[in-house]
């Protein structure tokens, strides 16, 4: 009997040996799979994929509907996004208005990835890029003159023609580009050189030029004086704005060809008052504005310290923004959700009364004619 008890305990602890390391293998799997599971889910919520996508816009002969659309669509329709490769599906899901490029590695690849961005949209992207100067996305395989090199009417058409030329073949479509502010004293080669009268009728023939091809001009930024004291990319900024500042933009205005001026985050004083807010959300500053120009009032980029450090939170500055009632803004938030967030947001506030859902269809309705379409409102 003892022999027997002796084997069977053996027999036991050896069972059991077993069967521990089978529960931590298999726990090791799972726990494996779990790790793989979740990363996996972050990672697709990174891209977007989670956020619904909008329902296909019906348009029937290039005419739109505006009752059609929904009111995610609209202000999805009034936001310019950065472009990156793994949010593509994302920024078609939610139909948004615009995209913005940075350089990439030959002409070939972006004619190439902007018909993809654009195949099966309804209505398409604009396409978007600061051709303007100093910064060239194009780098990697065109040149040209800076702003600051060009001073003869001839040679501002010419860099504008030239400038329209390729953004046209690639697949563009809007520039944020003349600039128009009197002297550059951050980048010292964004600005055309000369009084404010040069500088209007550089900035005219430059978009005269860019326009021949199709590319709609940006003159920017509103009111002036942006690149003349602190850089609002990094500080929250302030300028006495003059008479000469303003000059360059009526001139644009009564010539009757720039598509699209772009606001500053300077908050001003002097001939354009923005009553100690940022310009881009100061009611009285785009209300102006809009009196005398009918075209898209777009913001500068909104991440940009010298908006985004004035308020304590993101949503307020949301609100603020689309309260002043801008056409177009740049939101270039790397993480598509919050984006999307920031639609809801504004959704919200449309729906509480807080933002009137009059300015929203008036500013998608200059968009879609931008665009090309019909309107039906």
């Amino acid at each position: 009997m003892r022999t027997v008890t002796i084997l069977d305990s053996k027999m036991k602890k050896k069972h059991t040996k077993q069967f521990t390391f089978l529960s931590a293998k298999g726990l090791f799997f799972i726990l494996l799979a779990t790790v793989i599971i979740l990363g996996t889910l972050n990672l697709l919520q990174a891209k977007g994929l989670f956020i619904p996508s909008q329902p296909k816009p019906l348009v029937e002969n290039g005419i739109v509907d505006l009752d059609r659309l929904t009111l995610e669509q609209k202000i999805a329709q009034m936001t310019v996004v950065l472009w990156t490769p793994d949010l593509i599906m994302a920024w078609k899901n939610l139909q948004m208005g615009g995209l913005y490029m940075y350089a990439l590695a030959t002409e070939n690849y972006f004619k190439s990835l902007i018909g993809e961005l654009q195949q099966e949209m309804v209505i398409p992207f604009f396409i978007t890029a600061d051709a303007e100067g100093c910064f060239n996305p194009f780098e990697n395989f065109w040149d040209f003159l800076p702003n600051n090199k060009i001073t003869t009417v001839g040679e501002a058409f010419e860099k504008g023609f030239r400038e329209g030329e390729e953004m046209k073949n690639l697949g563009f479509n809007l520039n944020f580009a003349p600039v128009v502010d009197l002297g550059d004293e951050i980048w010292k080669c964004r600005s055309f050189p000369g009084s404010e009268v040069e500088v209007a009728e550089l900035a005219q023939a430059y978009t005269l030029g860019l326009q021949t091809q199709g590319i709609k001009a940006t003159a920017k930024h509103y009111p002036g004086k942006t690149l003349s004291g602190k850089d609002p990319h990094k500080n929250i900024a302030e300028a006495e704005i003059e008479a000469k500042d303003l000059y360059p933009y009526y001139y644009l205005i009564e010539k009757g060809d720039v598509s699209s001026i772009m606001v500053s985050h300077l908050i001003t004083t002097g001939e354009v008052d923005s009553k100690g807010v940022p310009s881009v959300v100061s009611v009285e500053v785009i209300e102006h504005l809009k009196q005398q120009f009918p075209g898209l009032i777009i913001s500068d980029e909104i991440h940009m310290l010298g908006l985004k450090n004035y308020y304590a939170t993101v949503d307020e500055m949301y609100i603020a923004l689309f309260k002043a009632e801008n056409d177009l803004i740049l939101n270039f938030d790397k993480d598509p959700n919050e984006v999307y967030r920031m639609i809801q947001v504004i959704k919200a506030a449309v729906e509480a009364g807080d933002i009137s859902e009059d300015y929203i269809d008036a500013s998608v309705k200059k968009i879609l004619e931008a665009k090309g379409f019909v309107v039906k409102d």
